[in-house]
């Protein structure tokens, strides 16, 4: 359920994705236009946010980490970095654990 984390909570994961974006990009080897392109958005949108010129939306937030969990190593990545939580993965359903 969306509802279960508050908007600060979502707002606390948000920037911690947007400080962590670049990293987690280069280790999948993706560019900002490639990212941008498979989620549907502008190349700005990423670009801002990974500047922190604009603040990431929720649904911004949900699309790259459930875009990024795809791959085990970057999942792991995320886990460490603490962007997938407990409070992420019961409500975006990620399992945190190794398959």
């Amino acid at each position: 359920m969306l509802e279960s984390i508050t908007d600060e909570r979502k707002q606390e994961l948000c920037k911690l994705l947007a400080a962590n974006l670049s990293t987690l990009r280069a280790k999948a080897a993706i560019t900002q236009n490639e990212l941008a392109q498979r989620l549907g958005f502008k190349r700005q949108t990423i670009s801002a946010a990974e500047v922190r010129k604009r603040d990431m939306q929720w649904s911004t937030f949900t699309a790259i980490v459930l875009y990024f969990a795809a791959n085990e190593e970057i999942r792991q990545l995320m886990i460490t970095m603490g962007i997938i939580c407990d409070d992420v993965e019961k409500t975006l359903n990620i399992n945190k654990r190794e398959s």
